[in-house]
């Protein structure tokens, strides 16, 4: 019972790390399944719950790092849309680009 659950963890945890969320998600559905199939009596939960608050801390920092970059991305778009330059008489021409939006992932 504990070794599956705690084999996801582990799973969820890689994944959480090498940055792949299609994993990690597969991974926390996986382990959601074995919890629910298997069950978790009061001596594994204390002993497995700081396991869960480090996942906790690493999904929340992949988290924001996916945030950052959406954000970044936002930028860079935002910047090529308006992209102004200036001809050889010094007048400026603005030159809007047809990048699409960022998508959510």
């Amino acid at each position: 019972m504990t070794r599956a659950v705690t084999r996801q963890m582990e799973l969820v945890r890689a994944a959480l790390i090498a940055g792949d969320a299609r994993q990690a998600l597969t991974a926390i559905d996986a382990l959601s399944r074995t919890a629910a199939r298997t069950g978790i009596d009061d001596a594994a939960r204390t002993r497995l719950e700081p396991e869960l608050a480090e996942l906790r801390v690493l999904a929340l920092a992949a988290l924001a790092g996916a945030q950052q970059a959406a954000e970044q991305v936002r930028s860079i778009v935002q910047a090529a849309r308006s992209l102004q330059t200036y001809d050889s008489l010094g007048r400026r021409n603005v030159t809007p680009t047809q990048a699409q939006m960022p998508q959510r992932f």
